[in-house]
């Protein structure tokens, strides 16, 4: 995982990564955008490793009423995004207000972010009930 090094030793969480002009993925998330209110991934092809966690983004925003689209993302439309996110098992959903030195969005986790990680909690808090685990 040469990628991933490349994070640890440039002391980031992540590299996002790019097939030419397009975004494909990170390093050990998927990555998505929130551009006018709606949630963006890269659509479910050979160009990118989709998580699992792909239909879960998608199901949480349909109950919270965040628009959801998969189509292909430009550089240029990750660095004009409102939000940046990543999402993976282990990280959850991750927002990300930097890249590449440059700031996204105004700079502080928006408000899908904060949508999607409450939906998130509460999902895991009715799949531990329905396990039997104490909340």
């Amino acid at each position: 995982m040469l990628s991933r090094q490349i994070s640890v030793e440039a002391g980031a969480a992540e590299t996002v990564m790019f097939r030419g002009e397009w975004l494909s993925e990170a390093s050990s998330s998927n990555v998505w955008i929130a551009k006018d209110g709606v949630l963006i991934g890269p659509p479910k092809d050979n160009l990118v490793l989709t998580g699992i966690r792909y239909g879960l983004l998608e199901r949480l925003c349909q109950e919270g009423g965040i628009p959801f689209a998969l189509r292909r993302v430009s550089r240029d439309e990750v660095f004009a995004a409102d939000e940046l996110l990543l999402s993976s098992a282990s990280k959850e959903v991750l927002p990300v207000v930097t890249l590449d030195g440059k700031t996204i969005g105004n700079g502080h986790p928006g408000p899908i972010y904060k949508s999607l990680y409450a939906a998130y909690q509460q999902a895991k808090q009715r799949n531990a009930q329905k396990q039997g685990a104490p909340a």
